[in-house]
């Protein structure tokens, strides 16, 4: 046929460029083709013979699998897949490669769950290709091969792969459902909720590029974990760069994240107006690309499916909606801008508002961490502002790093939610983010690149690189085939110089720039062929990748590569009051600790991605993986567009033709020998002894032509067509046995059917024969009955009537002898009344009698005895009371001796009622005893009956699970060689002397995991050691008696022993079982176990708490556990804890044999500090001892590469501490990854000494001054034990070693002491809600509970060493001894009986060091938990010291949340309890406390003892004052607004403050400033005695900003504020002004004070008027320039000389003596002159009669109006340059700031807030203001840096709020209402 006929497919080559064509039309000898891809080529008919070739009929339909095409070019990969895309069939293989063609819209029934149905349990080919035969490829050889599986899906960003991947999750959680099936009833299954994890992260991970709508901006590698029964028990997620940028800006046509366009179109009203959320063009974060919207994406239903998803991840409510909160507060964060005023500021105060409540931070707090940078000067903060481009990076950069932690927190949530145990195997998808080449490429285009080019290198390896190999190494018949390494491309990127290195290396350059990395990259770079250097210099490099050329805009890249976060920001955020702010934030490290301490470096993106992808790469390679190959048609994303060029390019830079090429050759399936004898041994027909020919013959006889399989030197090699043939043929066969086998169970079932049913038979039979014969005799037996009856009634009958009879004569006598009977008691009752009547008249006549015998002898003795009674009235009374004291004394002793009478009757029934008792628990315990002995014998024979049924059950399973049973033979094969493993390396009996020890004697030893150990005996026991025991023999004084003995637990038994010796004789046992409990009696005696049994109780006493706790824990796990669990205890041998010593072989410094003639086969080990002898059984014992020992310590011997530094360092001595005794020794330090270790010298081999670096250790980085005073640079490292001072020459050598140190310390994981593991699991168990786990907790730990014992180490974790303090009266040691003390300080608290000083002593502690408070507070937890006595006075100190800690310091996060646990806990324990009080108002305050600066002083210490409020006074102008209450969280803003409003100020447009006030010194208060710091701060200068001794320390109101002087009421109290504060503005001589003036003002004064002037008047307090000041001031300068230089400069020396010689005392009197002549003469004049200066002010006074105050006071105000600077703030300043040289006024306004020479009028120069670029304090008393268009900033010196700064900051607020209209004050909106008397202040 011609291959020019009209109609044929053909191949055209044009160009060397192959396309498919179609001969259209040949005439007049001219051929016509036209492509697939529209154009039309004419050629003359002898010219298109020759380019172009047949085209083979697959390629013409197409092909399922290309490896299957004749046509093997790369047009003809490119033409099927044309073909199959324009039938919309978008899968075609490659082999076991599946390629994916992005359609860009739905294709109809492709994804239905009948595809799933169709493609299970298909092999790839059995069906049409699709993303469902890979996934259950990958599925089922999982289990084939018992091995994990991965699945990478790469590709182009938008060509499908996050949509791949979600149908591979589809398909692998429908076979996990189907495996469970029937079983699992789980709410929400695992599949569901990893089903459910992707619209979560898709919605925070993706966005809408202009490449892809969904294109994930981050990388993840899901990994799902299946067990044995093929279902899905858990997963993981694992995240790769999320590109952070994106949420602060976006290229143009692209979006942000689709979550917050979400959040703006699926919220509720409710929840939109909580995050005060607008329209989507509302935020500049979603607004700079000018796309919102895209009609593919439905943003609506979005939030509606991430929110559901959230909930099925089990999300608690209060989470999902911080998640919005942070969302929320991101978007107002763009939208905070900013203007120039005095340095950046926040234009928008709301916006600033908004974001401060959704993070749950002070508004002003976030305010200064956005706008200023902060730094420390003389023990304040001072913050110096920051350039608007500076507060918009910070802006930015907390906007990113909000997003970054809050999906970081997603994804951990996720991975909790669907974390599952130790599963069979697992499956890991890969979808990551594909190659990306933007018009502008940054730092995240550059790594994602990196990460393309790792897949790509990973699949050249498994295609190309490893089966080649693999085929030429088992000697296979092959031809290589060439393809394209980008190994090269790779080692430019990441070796050891390469582009990475060096973008790291100048990332950590303080001083370098993107410009000087692109310079080092062209230089080190530039001959590499795959590095492109721009020809047109700019700020660009390029790399050619695998995919094509790209270049990369540098700038950004250092930054972004350093991810700098300031610590303002990162510190701000874990003060949150958000729990959920802190947890994002938590692990987060500051960078403060590390550079200005530390110098450590803080790993850069790269570096952590780089680290991250090899971790992933290490994962793959463990995997057996799968390979999808995604690819879009076209570029605009459009359906049926296929665009040649475009899939050309994706096809040949992904190696498809090569790829196609070697799976056509070559043999993807693979098998050794003997794996595939095994599989297909039942197909083996002959008897071949060799595996190779066993193999030949079972391939040949289905295949001989050996085209698809071949044999190589130990494996098989397979196509997969035939491996599929082997397998259907293997089923067959297994088939047919099993039908054999089946056959033969059927048989044997059925018969033992027809037996049973015989045997059953007989039964039924049997059964029924009894049951008739029994019916019969009971028939017969009824009727005897009923005869028997009859008989028996009549005879009944008859003994009824006479019994009846009998009856009634017997109740006629009883009645007749009761009727006797009461006749007679009623006779004797009157008889006894009327012998009653006869004695009452008989007394009652001798009563009469006697009265008037008495009566008469009264009468007749009364008038002798009056006056004897007279003189004895006073003995009488004496008498009186001596008798009264003798009854009462007598009544006392009776009652005294009634009480022991009662106590000792009370004993003796109790010792009765306890020997009945103990005679109880015996019967009882022997009662038990038995009662187990039959439970025992019942439950041994109910086990051999089960036994004997499993026996059956499983031989019948054996017969159909045969390959189930050789596979777990297998597994137990490998449990058995692990156990193997985890034994003991050496153990056995060795006699010992040395260490510790100065006698031989016998010990058993145990080498493990690189440690000797050695103990009492063979550790056979639970648990051993020596526990002091009470009593124990027959006597009183025996039982009263503590005997230390030494206990060993086997078994149930714990048996107590003389000694510790091997035959040590046994004085009594105790079976745990039989006990009664096990009691933790740590409260009555410290660290003490009573074992209670029903004969009686054993009271034992350990050495420590840990041991107390071990044996407490051992004997209740005994006593309470069942077999299983006693027998894994018994299991357990060599516990660590029970060895009597231990040694680390790695400090073993020799190890040899020693040569003793009395004792053969001895050995010795050296360490540094001791030799230990040992003597073994026989030589083949010490042999092996030597070299087992030699063996560990070869292995822990550290290797020169595990040496992280080494060098001569020099030593302090331990004297070295004295000042006198300083000494140095120069030894040889090593540092290693464990231990930092020194030795005398290089050589030496013997450690002098070592540090074990961990979490606490501590090394402080080398002091200039201790250099100054040393010569040298000292550092000083700190470990448990010790602590060296280091010194070196060289600061660089230090810093290094500081440095090392450091990084070592860091690698370290922290430290977690119990208490904080049992922390843990409390609030595990209080979230989920298990109460009596919480009870178990507290009642198993005594740790956790008040003990009266003293505390031997802290509770937490503490940074060792030595703690220094400046302060010579503050003396800590270390932290733990600090610990301690505190615990011995809260058990002593109640017998102190002031406890103010105590408490103020811990806090000043705690204050002082920042790690106790979290330890402190563990231990008040700990006594005031657990106690009997809730109101006892000891626990109520403990709650008043906690009440007083609450109101000053809050510790840390996870304590805060103890601390809440514990206070509710105990409000619900005890809750009408005084301490339930106390509790409840630390529950309340920590809710409202900040941290202080001060301790509380005594007042508010009282005041919280109290749960009360404190009450301060505050003062104003005129002697007005009043009492306010206040709390230990006011701050200084709320009382301003309570002021104002009770004053009828609080529309005043003038600025108020409080100051601090004594005398003339006063110092404005900051709004934020808590009060009683500021009271706390007066207690103590009032100690110190600062400040002036006359006028004590005050809180005093005033004005303090003046925004508006001219629109005053003059009849407002405002006004007479201005008149208050001008005055004191001249009394300090900050008024320019004239002499005359300043006394006129003077008298104005005056007179508004006094009124007018009346004779006789004198001025005594001239200072209260006038500035004083300026007599002594103008005198001074007056003699000042009186003096000549040279004279001056003679008293100077004359001085000095004096001074330094040492005068004679004569001389020394001279000089006083001259000197206090010129002071006398000073003052003298300034007495003058002060006289005359009154004497001048009176007269000015007494031209003033007649004005009113009124008119005074306005004349006075006229007066201060006049000067230009009125409404300005002045202070003193010394100018250091230029102008501004010399003593000046700084004037500080609303408008402007100005400078004046003191007592000028006209300032020098004046500057807008505007023109101010920043201001602050760089060093003490310094100021420097930066102005714009000065070059040189203005730099003062200034005692009041702080004030000016405050001052000036205020103001700045001012002019913010005024341009934005902002009425209420940001403090003001939070301020609750205080009580007050506004009208005292008044």
């Amino acid at each position: 046929m011609d291959i020019l006929t009209p109609g044929n497919h053909v191949w055209l080559y044009e160009d060397k460029v192959c396309k498919a064509a179609i001969v259209e039309k040949v005439e007049a000898n001219q051929v016509t083709f036209s492509t697939n891809y529209g154009e039309t080529k004419t050629y003359p008919v002898k010219v298109g013979k020759g380019v172009i070739t047949a085209m083979h009929q697959t390629s013409i339909t197409g092909m399922e699998d290309m490896s299957q095409l004749t046509d093997l070019h790369e047009a003809a990969i490119l033409h099927n897949l044309q073909i199959r895309y324009n039938k919309d069939i978008i899968y075609t293989y490659i082999s076991s490669i599946l390629v994916a063609v992005n359609p860009y819209k739905p294709v109809e029934g492709l994804y239905e769950k009948k595809v799933m149905e169709h493609y299970n349990k298909k092999h790839i080919g059995d069906a049409s290709p699709h993303i469902y035969a890979i996934a259950n490829e990958c599925y089922y050889s999982m289990w084939k091969n018992n091995e994990n599986q991965c699945v990478l899906i790469s590709g182009e960003s938008g060509a499908g792969k996050t949509e791949s991947t979600k149908f591979i999750l589809n398909y692998l959680s429908e076979m996990s459902q189907e495996a469970t099936q029937g079983t699992d009833n789980r709410d929400v299954s695992v599949e569901e909720a990893i089903l459910q994890s992707s619209p979560i992260l898709e919605a925070f991970g993706n966005a809408k590029t202009i490449y892809n709508n969904n294109s994930s901006r981050f990388g993840k590698f899901i990994q799902l974990q299946f067990s044995n029964k093929g279902n899905i028990t858990g997963g993981r997620i694992k995240d790769f760069l999320l590109e952070k940028n994106r949420v602060v800006g976006q290229n143009p046509g692209e979006r942000n994240y689709h979550v917050f366009y979400s959040l703006l179109a699926g919220a509720p009203q409710e929840l939109r107006e909580k995050l005060h959320l607008k329209e989507v063009m509302a935020f500049h974060y979603l607004n700079q690309s000018g796309c919102i919207g895209d009609s593919t994406i439905d943003d609506s239903g979005s939030f509606d499916r991430v929110t559901e998803a959230m909930k099925v991840m089990k999300f608690k409510e209060s989470d999902i909606y911080d998640v919005f909160d942070v969302l929320a507060a991101i978007l107002h964060i763009g939208n905070m801008e900013f203007i120039t005023a005095g340095g950046a500021q926040v234009s928008d105060r709301n916006i600033l508002a908004t974001v401060s409540s959704l993070l749950g931070l002070q508004g002003y707090q976030l305010n200064d961490a956005l706008t200023q940078k902060s730094m420390i000067l003389r023990g304040e903060e001072i913050l110096t502002p920051l350039e608007i481009d500076e507060a918009k990076a910070s802006r930015d950069s907390l906007a990113m790093n909000l997003y970054a932690r809050c999906f970081h927190w997603i994804i951990q949530k996720i991975n909790s939610r669907v974390k599952g145990a130790d599963t069979f195997c697992s499956i890991g998808v890969l979808d990551i983010f594909g190659f990306e080449n933007f018009e502008v490429n940054r730092f995240e285009q550059f790594n994602i690149n990196y990460a393309n080019e790792k897949l790509q290198e990973y699949f050249n390896k498994h295609i190309f690189s490893l089966e080649q190999h693999e085929y030429n190494t088992e000697g296979l018949t092959w031809v290589d085939i060439d393809w394209t390494d980008n190994c090269e491309c790779l080692d430019l990127v990441e070796r050891k110089l390469g582009i990475l290195a060096l973008i790291d290396e100048e990332s950590r350059f303080p001083k370098g720039t993107d410009q000087s990395m692109l310079t080092k990259l062209h230089r080190a770079h530039f001959e590499n062929v795959f590095y492109i250097k721009p020809r047109i210099t700019n700020s660009k490099f390029g790399i050619k990748h695998y995919a094509g050329e790209v270049y990369y805009e540098t700038r950004g890249f250092l930054e972004k590569n350093r991810d700098t976060f300031r610590d303002d920001l990162l510190m701000l955020l874990k003060e949150s009051s958000s729990d959920f702010i802190y947890d994002l934030f938590e692990s987060v490290q500051t960078l403060k600790a590390n550079d200005t301490k530390t110098m450590r470096k803080k790993a850069t993106v790269s570096s952590q991605f780089k680290d991250s992808l090899k971790a992933l790469m290490n994962t793959l390679s463990s995997c057996n993986p799968y390979f999808v190959r995604c690819v879009k048609p076209n570029s605009e994303k459009l359906p049926d567009r296929f665009e040649a060029q475009i899939v050309m390019n994706q096809l040949k830079y992904s190696g498809m033709l090569e790829t196609v090429t070697i799976r056509r050759a070559g043999f993807p399936v693979r098998r050794l020998f003997e794996d595939f004898i095994k599989r297909y041994k039942m197909l083996i027909t002959g008897d071949v002894e060799e595996l190779s020919e066993k193999c030949s013959s079972i391939l040949a006889k289905y295949e001989s032509s050996k085209k698809n399989w071949q044999l190589g030197k130990t494996k098989v090699f397979l196509r997969e067509q035939l491996e599929y043939q082997l397998e259907v043929e293997r089923e067959r066969v297994l088939n047919k046995h099993a039908t054999v086998i089946q056959c033969a169970i059927k048989t044997y079932i059925v018969r033992k059917r027809y037996k049973k049913i015989l045997k059953l038979v007989v039964v039924i039979q049997k059964t029924y024969k009894a049951h008739f014969y029994r019916k019969k005799y009971l028939r017969i037996r009824k009727a005897i009955i009923t005869m028997q009856s009859v008989a028996r009634a009549i005879s009944a009958k008859k003994i009824y009537a006479q019994k009846l009879e009998e009856k009634r004569i017997e109740e006629e006598r009883i009645r007749e002898e009761q009727r006797r009977r009461e006749e007679e008691e009623r006779k004797e009752m009157e008889r006894l009344e009327q012998e009653k009547k006869m004695r009452e008249l008989e007394e009652l006549k001798k009563k009469l009698d006697e009265e008037a015998r008495l009566k008469r002898e009264k009468e007749e003795e009364q008038k002798r005895k009056e006056e004897a009674e007279r003189l004895a009235a006073i003995a009488r009374v004496k008498e009186l009371e001596e008798a009264r004291r003798l009854e009462e004394e007598e009544a006392r002793r009776k009652a005294e001796e009634e009480k022991r009478r009662r106590e000792e009757e009370a004993a003796r029934k109790r010792a009765e009622e306890e020997e009945r008792k103990r005679q109880e628990w015996e019967r009882q315990r022997l009662e038990d005893q038995r009662r187990r002995e039959e439970e025992e014998e019942k439950r041994r024979l109910e086990d051999l009956r089960i036994a004997e049924q499993q026996a059956i059950n499983d031989f019948d399973n054996s017969l159909a699970l045969f390959e189930d049973e050789v596979a777990l033979f297998d597994d137990d094969d490998e449990d058995t060689s692990r156990k193997q493993v985890e034994t003991p390396f050496y153990e056995g009996y060795l006699t010992m002397k040395g260490g510790m020890m100065n006698t031989w004697k016998r010990r058993w030893f145990v080498l493990r995991d690189d440690t000797v150990m050695w103990f009492k005996a063979k550790q056979e026991a639970l648990k051993s050691g020596w526990l002091m025991k009470k009593g124990g023999g027959t006597g009183t004084l025996s039982r009263r008696n503590w005997k230390k003995r030494w206990f060993v637990l086997k078994d149930t038994l714990l048996s107590y022993y003389e000694s510790d010796a091997e035959n040590a004789k046994q004085l009594g046992r105790i079976d745990i079982r039989a006990a009664k409990e096990i009691v933790d009696a740590s409260t009555e005696r410290e660290n003490a176990v009573d074992v209670v049994t029903y004969s009686r109780t054993y009271h034992m006493v350990a050495e420590s708490a840990d041991d107390c706790s071990e044996w407490y824990a051992i004997l209740t796990k005994v006593l309470k556990c069942k077999y299983d669990e006693l027998k894994q205890l018994q299991d357990e041998q060599a516990n660590p804890k029970n060895a009597i010593g231990s040694l680390d072989v790695a400090l073993i410094d020799s190890l040899a044999p020693v040569n003793l003639p009395s004792r053969p086969n001895a050995f010795a080990l050296v360490t540094a500090g001791r030799v230990y002898n040992m003597i073994a059984d026989s030589p083949e014992e010490m042999n092996n001892w030597l070299t087992a020992l030699y063996h560990h310590n070869a292995q822990r011997g550290f290797k020169k590469e595990e040496i992280l530094m080494a060098g001569w360092l020099s030593k302090e001595t331990h004297g070295s501490l004295t000042k006198g005794g300083s000494s140095k020794k120069k030894r040889y330090f090593e540092l290693t990854a464990n231990t930092l270790d020194f030795y005398k010298s290089v050589d030496s081999t013997q450690k002098l000494g070592t540090i074990v670096l961990n979490s606490l250790c501590s090394v402080l980085p080398p002091d200039e001054k201790a250099f100054r005073d040393i010569g040298a640079w000292k550092f000083i490292v700190h470990g448990r034990k010790h602590s060296y001072n280091l010194h070196t020459l060289s600061y660089d050598d230090a810093w290094r070693w500081v440095c090392a140190i450091q990084d070592v310390i860091d690698s370290k994981p922290p430290i977690e002491t119990p208490t904080q593991q049992l922390i843990n699991d409390l609030r595990e168990a209080a979230t989920a809600g298990d109460s009596v786990l919480i009870d178990l907790i507290y009642a198993r730990n005594p740790i956790l509970r008040n003990t009266p014992h003293t505390l031997k180490a802290p509770l937490l974790p503490l940074p060792y060493g030595q703690i220094a303090s400046t302060d010579p009266e503050k003396v800590y040691t270390s932290l733990q001894e600090e610990a301690v003390k505190v615990f011995s300080t809260l058990q002593g608290s109640e017998n102190v009986g002031d406890p103010v000083p105590v408490i103020q002593g811990i806090m000043q502690t705690c204050h002082d060091l920042r790690p106790l408070r979290d330890e402190v507070y563990c231990q008040l937890i700990k006594q005031t938990t657990g106690i009997q006595d809730p109101d006892s006075l000891n626990n109520l100190r403990n709650w008043q010291i906690m009440s007083c800690m609450s109101c000053t310091f809050l510790p840390s996060r996870k304590i805060l949340r103890y601390l809440r646990f514990h206070l509710k806990r105990q409000m619900e324990l005890f809750p009408d309890s005084q301490m339930a009080k106390y509790a409840q108002f630390a529950h309340q305050t920590i809710k409202r406390t900040r941290s202080r600066d001060f301790v509380p002083s005594r007042e508010e210490i009282i005041a919280c003892l109290a749960r009360r409020e404190m009450n301060a006074m505050v003062y104003c102008y005129g002697g007005g004052s009043c009492q306010i209450s206040i709390n230990s969280a006011t701050n200084a803003g709320q009382v301003i607004v309570v002021l104002l409003k009770g004053m009828g100020l609080d529309k005043s447009r003038n600025g108020f403050a409080l100051f601090e006030k004594s005398g003339s010194s006063e110092k404005v208060i900051d709004e934020r400033a808590i009060l009683a710091d500021v009271l706390a701060k007066f207690e103590q200068y009032k100690a110190q005695g600062y400040g002036d001794p006359k006028h004590p320390w005050q809180l005093f109101f005033k004005l303090h900003c003046f925004m508006d002087t001219d629109h005053v009421d003059k009849e407002s109290i405002e006004y007479g504020f201005m008149f208050e504060q001008a005055h004191e503005q001249v009394l300090r001589d900050q008024f320019p002004a004239s002499e005359e003036m300043l006394q006129y003002m003077a008298a104005l004064r005056l007179h508004y004070s006094k009124g007018d002037f009346v004779n006789g008047t004198w001025i005594n307090d001239l200072a209260a008027y006038y500035p004083v000041k300026r007599l002594k001031s103008n005198k001074t300068f007056k003699e000042k320039e009186n003096e000549s230089p040279s004279r001056s400069q003679e008293k100077r020396e004359n001085v000095i000389v004096g001074t330094l010689r040492g005068l004679g005392r004569g001389t020394l009197r001279r000089l006083q003596k001259a000197a206090s002549d010129d002071s006398l003469l000073i003052d003298e004049v300034f007495k003058e002159d002060l006289s005359a200066t009154t004497t001048s002010v009176i007269e000015k006074w007494k031209t003033l009669s007649g004005l009113s105050a009124d008119d005074s006071q306005e004349k006075y105000m006229n007066v201060i109006r006049k000067w230009p600077g009125y409404g300005s703030t002045v202070f003193d300043i010394e100018g250091k340059e230029g102008l501004f040289l010399g003593e000046l006024w700084i004037g500080i306004s609303s408008k402007t700031i100005a400078f004046y020479r003191r007592g000028d009028t006209k300032p020098i120069d004046e500057f807008t807030y505007e023109k101010i670029l920043s201001f602050g304090a760089p060093v003490a008393n310094e100021y420097k203001i930066v102005i714009e268009g000065h070059k040189t900033p203005f730099v003062f010196e200034t005692s009041q840096v702080f004030e000016i700064a405050k001052l000036m900051k205020a103001y700045i607020n001012e002019i913010v709020r005024k341009r934005h209209s902002i009425v209420v004050d940001d403090f003001a909106m939070s301020r609750s209402p205080l009580p007050i008397g506004v009208n005292d202040l008044l």
